[in-house]
C-alpha cells in the first residue's frame, strides 16, 4: 500500500467541443509515501496545452510563474497520463488531494480529450481537505484552504513552493503526516466505482418548488434562539435568496424573525440549512 498525494495547476480555456470552458491541466505534481508517510518517489511534469496555444490566463501566469516557452516543450496530455500510470505502478494505492477540484478536473480532462467516464488508473481516492476539517471538526459551511491547514498544524508556510503541483503536493502530505492515523485515514478514502464517479460529476441544485416530494413539510419551522421554543408562523412559505422564507414571532419574548430553510439536492440525500434574521417591529410585514 502507498499513499499518493497530488496537485494540479490548470487553465480556463475554450473547448469546442464542449461549446463552454474547460480547466486544461498544464502541470501534475505527486509524491508516493510509504504507510510511514515517508517520500518514496516524486512526479513533476507540464503538459503542453491542445487548446490555448500555449497561452495562459494572466492569473495563472503570475501565480504559477510557468512560461509559454515551457508549456511548449511539455507532455501531451497522452504522453502526460501515460507516464503517470506508469509511475504509480501496479502496487496498491489511495490518492489523495486537497479539495476534490483537482479529480474533478482529472475527470473532465479525461472526457474531453480520451472520450473516458472514470480514470481506471485511480484504485480509492480520499480528499485531504474533507479529511482535515473532520479531523479539526471545523464548520462545514466553509472550506478551509491549503496554506490556512497548515498554519493551523503548526507548518510554516514561508518552508514551500506555493502554486506548483509538485510544491503544493509535499505541502499537502506534510498535512497529512501531521493528521493521520492509518485506521481513520484508511477508513476516509473511497473506492474509484462508477458509482463515485456518477457523484462526483452531479451537480447539486437548490429545491424551488415547495411542493417538491423532496421537500419534508415537517422541516419547515423556526425555534426561537433566545427561548427555544417553537415560533408561530405568521406568514406562507415562498423561496427567496436561495430558500424558502417565512415570518415567525415568539410568542414568548415577543421576538421577530425572518427564517430561511434551503433544501440542497445532493447526489444521495437532500441538505437543509437553516438561516434566520431578527427583524424590528413593522420590518417585512407586507412580505409573505
Amino acid at each position: 500500500m502507498v499513499y499518493v498525494v497530488m496537485d494540479l495547476e490548470w487553465n480556463s480555456v475554450y473547448g469546442p467541443k464542449i461549446r463552454g470552458y474547460l480547466n486544461e491541466i498544464i502541470e501534475i505534481g505527486a509524491v508516493m509515501l510509504d504507510v510511514q508517510y515517508r517520500e518514496l518517489s516524486h512526479f513533476s511534469v507540464l503538459l503542453r496545452s491542445r487548446l490555448s496555444g500555449g497561452r495562459l490566463q494572466t492569473h495563472v501566469r503570475e501565480m504559477t510563474n510557468i512560461s509559454r516557452r515551457e508549456l511548449e516543450r511539455g507532455l501531451t496530455y497522452d504522453q502526460a497520463i501515460s507516464a503517470f500510470r506508469r509511475w504509480l505502478g501496479h502496487e496498491e494505492h489511495v490518492i489523495c488531494t486537497w479539495g476534490d477540484g483537482d479529480i474533478r478536473v482529472m475527470l473532465a480532462n479525461a472526457r474531453y480529450f480520451t472520450g473516458g467516464r472514470g480514470l481506471n488508473y485511480v484504485q480509492r481516492y480520499l480528499d485531504l481537505q474533507a479529511y482535515f476539517q473532520q479531523k479539526l471538526q471545523t464548520s462545514r459551511a466553509q472550506q478551509v484552504g491549503l496554506a490556512a491547514a497548515g498554519e493551523m498544524l503548526g507548518l510554516n508556510i514561508e518552508d514551500y513552493p506555493f502554486h506548483r503541483a509538485l510544491g503544493d503536493s509535499r505541502f499537502a502530505a506534510d498535512i497529512l503526516r501531521k493528521l493521520s492515523q492509518d485506521a481513520d485515514f484508511l477508513g476516509f478514502a473511497k473506492d474509484c466505482t462508477p458509482d463515485f464517479y456518477a457523484e462526483l460529476e452531479y451537480k447539486p441544485r437548490l429545491i424551488s418548488d415547495i411542493n417538491n416530494p423532496l421537500v419534508d413539510p415537517a422541516k419547515l419551522y423556526y425555534i426561537c434562539r433566545p427561548c427555544g421554543r417553537p415560533a408561530k408562523q405568521l406568514t406562507e412559505w415562498r423561496f427567496a435568496s436561495r430558500g424558502f422564507q417565512a415570518l415567525f414571532r415568539c410568542e414568548h419574548c415577543g421576538q421577530l424573525v425572518k427564517a430561511n430553510v434551503a433544501f440542497k439536492k445532493l447526489y444521495s440525500a437532500v441538505e437543509i440549512r437553516r438561516s434566520a434574521k431578527v427583524l424590528e417591529e413593522g420590518e417585512g410585514q407586507t412580505e409573505g
